[in-house]
């Protein structure tokens, strides 16, 4: 017996499940020859890309504690991936890396729909890369001179695939018990092959 969510049609449901079965056949005539296999990978490095200065937006997050000039420090200037060795690289350039008692300053790579998340805060020089096959740690690193942080993750905890790459920077509550205070995002032009 087959049971249709409210509202739907035997014929919408066939339509949907044709559309996904194309996208299924195109996706496998994508990734089966070398552009899907490993030595393909990063074949879209290096990107680079700016982002407007003044954009963060800063949310209201209760009380006076981070400053305004605080919730701006994360401002994202310039963000950049790169073959680095066995590792790909991930630089953001923000308006100022900051340390406080109430907040932490977080970057963070979207990859897809959820294929790849990167999440990593500069004052505590780890981070976390996770994908649909991996977990892994990540080392962070920092250049207060030029408001860098980078972070490199090994190959192994890439994903495999073409899709779209958004970047965010954010301030927020301490240990992310809380509501964040700031935001900034940028999304990379096009799609991205890793």
């Amino acid at each position: 017996m087959i049971r249709l969510a409210r509202g739907a049609t035997i014929r919408g449901v066939m339509l949907r499940t044709a559309l996904l079965a194309v996208g299924a056949g195109l996706l496998l005539a994508g990734t089966a020859g070398p552009a899907g296999s490993a030595t393909a990978l990063g074949s879209d490095l290096p990107i680079t890309q700016t982002d407007p200065v003044g954009d963060v937006t800063v949310f209201d997050g209760g009380g006076t504690k981070p400053t305004t000039g605080q919730r701006r420090t994360i401002d994202l200037t310039s963000f950049s991936v790169v073959r680095h060795g066995a590792e790909t690289r991930f630089s953001f350039t923000i308006a100022r890396i900051a340390a406080g008692r109430t907040f932490d300053q977080v970057v963070a790579v979207s990859f897809g729909r959820g294929a790849f998340n990167l999440l990593a805060n500069p004052q505590h020089r780890k981070g976390t890369a996770i994908s649909a096959d991996s977990y892994c740690l990540v080392d962070v690193s920092t250049s207060k001179k030029t408001g860098t942080v980078r972070v490199d993750v090994p190959d192994d905890c890439l994903p495999e695939g073409r899709g779209v790459l958004r970047v965010s920077t954010y301030l927020q509550e301490k240990n992310g018990s809380g509501p964040g205070f700031s935001e900034d995002t940028l999304r990379v032009t096009g799609q991205v092959t890793f």
